[in-house]
Order: structure tokens, then C-alpha cells, then sequence
């Protein structure tokens, strides 16, 4: 098994949708995580201002690193060979 830390954004905007979440791929440390956490907050966030969204409502988002374990994928090999 190999440990992942997975990327999930979570997003609510004021009398809007409740809930808005975002999955981002897995990462091989928390700290290269909690990085790409925070620029995707940010690229959010400009998101929603584009959209008009933050000028009248307030945005409440947060991001979560989430270890977990994967099964280690072995390639595979020509099992025929033409």
C-alpha cells in the first residue's frame, strides 16, 4: 500500500448552493498538498468573484488533506506478443 494525501476543497456561498466540493488528485506528502490546497482556494475563490458571486454574498471555503492508502499498481506485461 501506498499513503496519498487527497486534495478535497469544500465551498459554501451565501444563499447559494449549500455545499459546492471539489476533489483534487493525490499527492505524495501533505506539505505538497497543503500547498496545491491553497492555490486551489485561491483560483476558487477568484472563480466565484468572476462570477459575481463574492461581490454580493460571502464565500466560506476551506480545504482538507486527507491521507489515504492506496494499492500499489504494478505495470503491466505483454502477456502476447504479436
Amino acid at each position: 500500500m501506498i499513503k496519498i494525501w487527497f486534495l478535497l476543497v469544500l465551498l459554501s456561498v451565501q444563499d447559494g448552493d449549500p455545499l459546492i466540493y471539489k476533489g483534487i488528485m493525490g499527492f505524495d506528502s501533505e506539505e505538497s498538498c497543503l500547498e496545491n490546497g491553497a492555490m486551489a482556494e485561491k483560483f476558487m475563490l477568484e472563480v466565484e468573484m468572476r462570477r459575481g458571486l463574492g461581490d454580493e454574498r460571502t464565500v466560506r471555503m476551506e480545504s482538507f488533506c486527507i491521507p489515504f492508502d492506496i494499492f500499489d499498481q504494478k505495470k503491466k506485461t505483454k502477456e502476447f506478443e504479436s
